[in-house]
């Protein structure tokens, strides 16, 4: 999968493959507050310490993903974070493969030792992609409420293995 840079033109395809606010707390955890809209999208790509990348079907070149990485060089690591594929990609390995592409990209970016990330518990698929990255649970849980359900989310650091 190729990266490239998130565009504002990116952003009415993101708001197409959030169709819940339970989609948008599992994309973006808190980041957000539903109804989620443009504005906020646009609001969200002004951090410069953030990188925001769309990521491409290998096939078709047409967006299918997003992620992005915040790298804090004064705590000396990044984490990567909202990560989205549109719904009608999913099944074909597609995450697997936007995951992979942002990981091995911020490590070859950046000289930062660490990389983490937060995942919701009962997300199990992209738990099982990102230990096959190397992740590992830190043992630290964040929680909140969904549609009146506790969601627990578990942090996970993978350190640079060049």
């Amino acid at each position: 999968m190729r990266l490239r840079e998130t565009v504002p033109a990116d952003l009415d395809l993101f708001l197409g493959w959030v169709s819940s606010e339970a989609d948008m707390v599992l994309w973006s955890g808190r980041t957000f507050t539903w109804p989620l809209d443009r504005g906020q999208l646009e609001s969200y790509l002004h951090n410069d310490q953030r990188r925001y990348w769309t990521g491409l079907d290998p096939e078709s070149g047409k967006p299918v993903g997003h992620a992005s990485l915040l790298v804090d060089h004064d705590a000396a690591m990044m984490r990567l974070g909202c990560v989205l594929l549109d719904p009608a990609a999913r099944g074909r390995g597609l995450g697997r493969e936007l995951i992979s592409t942002a990981v091995r990209t911020g490590f070859e970016t950046t000289e930062l030792p660490t990389m983490k990330l937060g995942v919701y518990a009962h997300n199990v698929t992209a738990r099982r992609v990102y230990e096959d990255l190397g992740f590992r649970q830190t043992g630290r849980v964040r929680s909140t409420e969904v549609n009146g359900q506790p969601w627990h989310a578990v942090e996970m650091e993978r350190p640079r293995t060049d």
